[in-house]
């Protein structure tokens, strides 16, 4: 009876083993990440995804001992978490390991969306008048189709960073010895939004490409070191001359037969009315984040978030309501790319391209 009663007890053990992880695993399915950060030797999320980095960190979020890990059934070894320590994503007290990263929980999340939504809903009037106006510009010049992504990945994910910086409103992000891995704001919430935008650029010198880009689509950039091969060859040449490139790209639509490229290009230069006009809007967001937003109320919940911290994640959660809120109100359209994926031409892509000069 000892014996059965202790199998009993192991396989018990076990089971409650096996269900912890597997909660873990389906948790941390509901999560999606973001990072605003500057990369040196690894992204944050890449030493998330090595071995069960990502299932260390999520249960460290409420202070876990290494025993606590392995009651959980959690594996690790000195050297993952010593390395997780160097990277800035857990940190050691006393014999505690913390997350580092904010993880912010369905109920936060959720506040903090409230927030944000109401802010965006602040915004647009302020700025109604001035996107109307860049709009009408860039229709006049023929962009019409990308005035989804110029708006949004030009002006709310770009322009507003920078005037942000400018005015010394972020946290540095510099790799430094100390912070040789990555530095900036890493933060995971729950649940995922059912549609959300990002930016990837890459930049040669003071001329950069850039691709507003959505989980959701189906046309992807087929390769991005041909895109910077194309960048590179339009900064020398006016236009897309080499074979590789244009076999590379033919079949989006990218440049006309004389190599003449049929993205947006823009130079960040006051006498660039597309320019102009965006900063405009900028400027205005850029007033109501620094000083119409009591930071002491936002995340109050995570105390050791700095007000560069607050803004970065909160505006996050800003630009993208107002996108929702603009599309509601039939201000925007999504391009075909995002909002009809499965409908989308390889030559739809140049929508959601174009090329600054500073």
């Amino acid at each position: 009876m000892k014996r059965l009663f202790c199998l009993i007890v192991i396989i018990g053990w076990l089971g409650n083993l096996a269900s912890a992880q597997s909660n873990f695993s389906e948790q941390l399915k509901q999560y999606d990440d973001v990072c605003f950060c500057n990369v040196g030797l690894m992204h944050p999320k890449s030493l998330l995804n090595l071995d069960n980095n990502m299932e260390i960190v999520f249960a460290c979020r409420t202070g876990k001992t290494l025993n606590d890990l392995k009651n959980l059934g959690i594996d690790f070894t000195k050297s993952q978490m010593r390395l997780l320590r160097l990277a800035d994503l857990i940190q050691k007290t006393d014999s505690v390991y913390f997350t580092q990263i904010p993880i912010l929980t369905e109920e936060n999340t959720k506040q903090l969306r409230a927030n944000s939504s109401r802010m965006a809903q602040t915004i647009i009037p302020i700025i109604q008048e001035d996107f109307t106006r860049l709009f009408a510009l860039l229709n006049s010049k023929g962009l019409q189709r990308n005035s989804y992504s110029l708006f949004f990945a030009y002006v709310l994910d770009g322009l507003v960073w920078d005037v942000l910086e400018q005015n010394n409103q972020m946290d540095n992000r510099s790799i430094t010895e100390e912070k040789p891995f990555w530095d900036g704001t890493f933060w995971m919430l729950a649940p995922r939004r059912e549609f959300s935008c990002g930016t990837n650029s890459m930049a040669n010198g003071p001329i950069s490409i850039n691709v507003n880009w959505s989980e959701n689509s189906i046309i992807k950039v087929p390769s991005y070191s041909r895109l910077g091969e194309l960048l590179d060859d339009f900064e020398a040449n006016g236009k897309i001359t080499q074979p590789e490139v244009i076999r590379a790209f033919v079949k989006y639509d990218l440049f006309d037969k004389y190599g003449r490229l049929k993205i947006p290009v823009i130079t960040n230069h006051p006498t660039d009315n597309i320019y102009a006009q965006s900063l405009n809007i900028v400027n205005k967001i850029a007033d109501y984040l620094q000083n119409d937003i009591d930071y002491s109320t936002v995340l109050s919940a995570y105390a050791n978030l700095t007000k560069g911290q607050k803004i970065t994640i909160l505006y996050h959660e800003i630009m993208w309501d107002i996108l929702d809120v603009m599309e509601t109100n039939g201000l925007i359209k999504k391009p075909v790319i995002f909002a009809q994926p499965t409908k989308a031409q390889p030559a739809d892509l140049k929508d959601v391209l174009f090329i600054v000069k500073e």
